[in-house]
Order: C-alpha cells, then structure tokens, then sequence
C-alpha cells in the first residue's frame, strides 16, 4: 500500500479502524465509530475511502442480509472469508484448494473458471 495514498488523517483512521475491528461494517457504522472516538470525518469521506480501499484490493465488500454494503480490510493475495455469525470477526482463508477445484472443472466439464466468491459461515474459536 502507498503511503501516500493514505495521506489524510481520516484516511488513516478508518484503515486503522477496519484493521483492528476485522469484522464486516457499513460505512454508517464506521463513521458513526470515528464519532464516538472523537474523530471529525464526514460520510462521504468515509465512503471515498472505502472505494479507494476496493479499488486498491485491500479491502473486500459485501452486502448484507439486510442489503446494505459492508466492508473489512484485507491483505492483497487472492483469499476467501469465514465469518462468524455470532460475533461478525472475519478470517481469511487461503484458497489453495481452488487450483485443484478449477482443474477438476476443466477436466470434468469443460469449464474454465475465471473468476469465483466463496464465503464461508459458522462460529469462531472465541464464540465456540
């Protein structure tokens, strides 16, 4: 990531903020999260810097069940997600065994994959 990408203090604190949280949030949330820490930030920031942050393939975003857009930061390299469904905490995943699933694909069906999403779902070692 370069630095000077992140050259704002607003910036800095909501990557900061995504880094440490490690759980899927809306933009509202985040911003409403930098308020109560003090932080001066407007929405639209917010939402500048998350698209900047997608665009750039460090941060992920999906929508939710209640359809709103969510986000949380991630590492560059090609990965999936397990989310908690109790406590929202995001891990990533290395997806390794999707070389041998797209051989298959190719192999079995005549089917080149290009492109895939794959989340996973459950409970982490914290809420077990």
């Amino acid at each position: 990531m370069s630095r000077n990408l992140y050259a704002t203090r607003s910036r800095e604190q909501i990557v900061n903020l995504l880094r440490s949280e490690r759980r899927y949030l809306s933009a509202a949330a985040i911003h409403r999260i930098l308020r109560s820490l003090g932080t001066q930030v407007s929405l639209s920031t917010v939402y500048r810097t998350l698209d900047l942050l997608v665009s750039m393939g460090v941060a992920s975003s999906r929508t939710d069940d209640e359809g709103e857009q969510t986000y949380v930061f991630c590492t560059v390299e090609h990965h999936h997600h397990a989310i908690c469904r109790k406590c929202g905490h995001v891990e990533e995943v290395d997806c390794g065994a999707m070389d041998a699933f797209a051989a298959a694909l190719q192999r079995h069906h005549a089917f080149e994959l290009d492109s895939h999403s794959l989340e996973f779902y459950g409970r982490c070692a914290r809420c077990l």
